[in-house]
């Protein structure tokens, strides 16, 4: 056989080779594409019947008094199961029944806080009042949200912490009408003003169409507060020679709105007197986002302050503040700033080198 023919031959074999191929790539994907298709077909049928299916067992709900068909009425909006009514709708706080983690944590400790240096008055040779917001939403003052229960089933969101101190009696409240401590406001109150009145509505079964009075209240969220107000002093002890501070007071601030939805100011629930309130957050452990078996109290993180504030407002002639006579809100911070800078150059002041 002459090497033309040989030549074409193999050419004719490679042609045939190749539509083959080609013919069997052509039919898999076929075969893939209908399976598919049916697998989505049947997918769909089978998320119609569960569509259907709960409203054909609600169709089959009889009124046991009439022999009537009803329809359920829709689930009721989640109701707060706390005892004490406090905090956002969630379930009764419940104690671990094991130790949830390597060892058993004692998360209130039987702690007391270290007490004041004392300060004579004709030591203090220079002092300076001022009011501080931490606001916490800032990177610095998380630890403020941290809204979560220990294994004792105590909630550890600060104003948690402080609304239950007062309703326990352990800490005295004070009205915000003045920030001198001088109206009690009892638990009662302070319930009212965060989360209304008690009101008493007609409720209707929908079942059994039985009328009933019931007596409803608002729920108040505690991550609507995201402000506190503090009130301090700063004061130059001349024995020691050193600038100290002391917080007298702390209040937490809500926001009030307008009709329209706009913000109108934020004004502050109640007053706590510090030093009333030391021993209470000296119990508590502060958060640590970095290592959960490092942590310090509450009170450490006020005494040692490892939180960020802006000044609002220091005590002057007029007694007003910081926006009363400036309204750009930059401008106020500059301001707080221009005072915390005055402070610590007022200790630099007092020394000779």
């Amino acid at each position: 056989m002459s090497t033309s023919r040989l030549t074409k031959l193999f050419f004719m074999r490679a042609v045939i080779l190749n539509r083959i191929g080609w013919c069997s790539l052509m039919l898999v994907l076929l075969l893939a594409t209908q399976s598919y298709a049916q697998r989505n077909r049947t997918t769909r049928r089978n998320s119609a019947k569960a569509a259907d299916a709960p409203a054909t067992q609600d169709a089959s709900l009889v009124n046991p008094a009439t022999g009537n068909s009803v329809t359920p009425p829709p689930p009721p909006p989640a109701q707060s199961q706390r005892p004490d009514g406090v905090g956002i709708p969630v379930d009764t706080p419940r104690k671990s029944m094991r130790t949830d983690g390597i060892s058993e944590k004692n998360f209130i400790r039987d702690r007391i806080p270290i007490a004041y240096d004392h300060i004579r008055s004709d030591d203090e040779f220079w002092e300076k009042k001022i009011w501080q917001v931490i606001d916490i939403r800032e990177k610095m003052n998380l630890p403020f949200q941290y809204n979560v229960e220990d294994e004792s089933g105590t909630n550890q969101l600060f104003i948690n912490i402080l609304i239950n101190a007062v309703k326990n009696k352990e800490v005295e409240a004070f009205s915000p009408i003045d920030d001198r401590f001088t109206t009690p406001l009892s638990y009662a109150e302070i319930q009212t003003k965060i989360s209304g009145e008690e009101k008493t509505v007609r409720s209707i079964d929908p079942v059994t169409g039985e009328e009933k009075m019931v007596s409803t209240r608002d729920e108040f969220d505690p991550r609507t507060v995201v402000q506190y107000k503090i009130k301090e002093v700063w004061v130059f002890d001349k024995e020691a020679s050193a600038l100290k501070v002391r917080i007298l007071g702390i209040a937490p601030m809500v926001s009030r709105m307008n009709e329209d939805g706009s913000f109108r100011a934020a004004i502050p629930l109640f007053w706590v007197y510090y030093p009333d309130m030391r021993p209470i957050l000296a119990k508590y452990d502060v958060y640590n986002q970095n290592n959960d078996a490092a942590t310090m109290s509450w009170e450490d993180l006020f005494e040692m302050r490892f939180f960020s504030s802006f000044v609002i407002k220091e005590n002057n002639t007029y007694n007003r503040e910081i926006k009363d006579y400036i309204k750009d809100g930059t401008m106020r911070l500059l301001e707080g700033q221009a005072i915390k800078d005055k402070i610590f150059n007022k200790e630099q002041d007092m020394w000779q080198y």
